[in-house]
């Protein structure tokens, strides 16, 4: 008896849609032609134009509003900030530093250190905890 295979994660329902023997490869995916040209468009961006052009170019399309212009000059102006969230578990509620190295705590207490100091807010004044 055969099994249905339908409405299963996976597994398409569409037999057309299905590879047959001896067929392989993406159908949808990139040609070499597509790639070819990609190449050689690039390389004709940084030999026809050159970097005040680019930029003369973009700062006319934001002053014309143009989205993707504004949101260009908005990443190169303002990236966004990289962060990093330590969280650890600790066992009985307590952390064993008799498994660390002099060097690693040193380096520990210079983190924390740093994390500890004191912020400034864009108003100037001073803060204990960092803006969120």
């Amino acid at each position: 008896m055969k099994r249905d295979t339908r409405f299963q994660p996976g597994v398409s329902g569409n037999e057309t849609a299905k590879w047959k023997p001896g067929q392989s490869g993406n159908r949808a995916g990139k040609s070499k032609r597509r790639a070819q040209f990609e190449e050689t468009f690039n390389e004709a961006l940084i030999t026809e134009g050159s970097p005040e052009e680019a930029a003369k170019l973009l700062w006319e399309a934001a002053r014309s509003k143009k989205p993707w212009a504004i949101q260009e000059l908005c990443r190169r102006f303002a990236p966004q900030t990289q962060s990093l969230e330590l969280i650890h578990e600790v066992e009985n509620g307590t952390l064993d530093y008799s498994k660390l190295t002099d060097e690693q705590i040193k380096q520990l207490e210079a983190i924390m250190e740093q994390a500890c100091a004191q912020f400034v807010s864009p108003e100037g004044r001073e803060s204990q905890t960092p803006p969120v």
